[in-house]
């Protein structure tokens, strides 16, 4: 392994009881994070509430410009930076967290290739995104996200740095603090795999929507490995502004000189930076050996682990409010789901 790898634990661990202290300790675990995705929940709700019952500040927020920036700003940082800071503290009051690695990589250049290879991998999920769009489209399926146009921008430098800041630097921070820093940290006790898949899934569904649901599973991989090799979570804080930084300049590019051109700049950059990305990919694998082979648990005969996190009771009435938004984002579900029923049964 490089100096850089994180650890592997190799020897002989006790077997545990069936419902042991760690099965426990992990259930109780699960229901602190998952106050944190119900506190998301009720503060998003809340703040929507206040939006849309004043007809005049909805039209404001509607009309886009500053207004609707600094909303969606405040919106970020209090429904998923509030509810995480909460949460961190009180795993951290019951001795339930780890620390958030916000200090240097472990190698600056291994860092660097895979910044660059996760990018390219957004870019690969951004075109996943728009096949997964036509497939589902021919099945009868429209989704309310895909009814909201990019759009152009006021190109005055005050606006400009609004938009970075609501769609790129808050987002950035304020996610990755929130899934990769509390969420997949004080999950790592239990095996930096189990850490990363779970912290993907609630970063995937949290998003509600069934095209971003998939997309921004595969990203949250991506971003919890890169986080987890490099050894500090600024590493996935870059992919993640990078990548909504790309989406600001589409917008910009939208603004200054068209659609025409804005396809045209986010094509070239796109496939530019897929080859890119690949090449560091493979650059990165052949300087690293076993590029998957990261901390296991030091509990290796805990079983159910998955099961004991999403039956948490927070966690899991968290996962079916997000999969009710879900399918509440596919236009006319009601009727769809009824007419596949209908068209099944008459198959059979």
């Amino acid at each position: 392994m490089q100096e850089y790898a994180t650890p592997v634990y190799t020897q002989p661990l006790k077997k545990l009881r069936p419902y042991g202290a760690e099965q426990k300790r992990l259930f109780l675990t699960a229901t602190v994070l998952g106050l944190g995705l119900l506190l998301y929940v009720a503060l998003s709700s809340a703040l929507s509430s206040v939006l849309v019952s004043d007809p005049s500040l909805y039209d404001r927020y509607r009309n886009g410009g500053a207004f609707s920036l600094i909303f969606d700003m405040t919106y970020t940082s209090v429904a998923v930076f509030l509810p995480f800071c909460l949460v961190y503290g009180l795993l951290r009051a019951m001795r339930l967290s780890a620390e958030i690695p916000l200090g240097g990589v472990y190698h600056p250049r291994n860092a660097a290739l895979l910044v660059l290879a996760a990018i390219a991998c957004c870019f690969i999920g951004d075109i996943g995104a728009s096949w997964l769009s036509v497939v589902l489209d021919s099945f009868g399926l429209e989704f309310y996200s895909m009814q909201v146009p990019v759009e152009a921008v006021d190109l005055s430098p005050g606006m400009i740095i609004l938009l970075l800041l609501r769609s790129a630097v808050f987002p950035a921070l304020f996610e990755e603090f929130a899934y990769r820093g509390v969420v997949m940290q004080t999950l790592r006790r239990y095996g930096d795999r189990f850490a990363i898949v779970v912290s993907a899934f609630l970063f995937g569904i949290m998003h509600g929507n069934m095209l971003q649901v998939p997309f921004a599973f595969a990203i949250g991989l991506v971003l919890g490995y890169c986080t987890t090799v490099t050894g500090s979570l600024w590493i996935g804080i870059a992919i993640h502004f990078f990548n909504n930084f790309f989406a600001c300049m589409q917008q910009i590019v939208l603004s200054a000189y068209g659609e025409t051109a804005a396809l045209a700049f986010m094509s070239i950059l796109m496939y530019g930076m897929i080859a890119v990305g690949v090449i560091c990919f493979f650059i990165y694998c052949a300087s690293n050996r076993n590029i998957f082979r990261l901390r296991a648990s030091r509990f290796l005969y805990m079983r159910h682990k998955g099961k004991l996190v999403l039956l948490a009771p927070t966690v899991l009435f968290s996962v079916a409010y997000f999969t009710y938004a879900v399918l509440m984002d596919v236009v006319g579900f009601y009727e769809w789901f009824a007419s596949s029923l209908q068209n099944l049964f008459g198959m059979i």
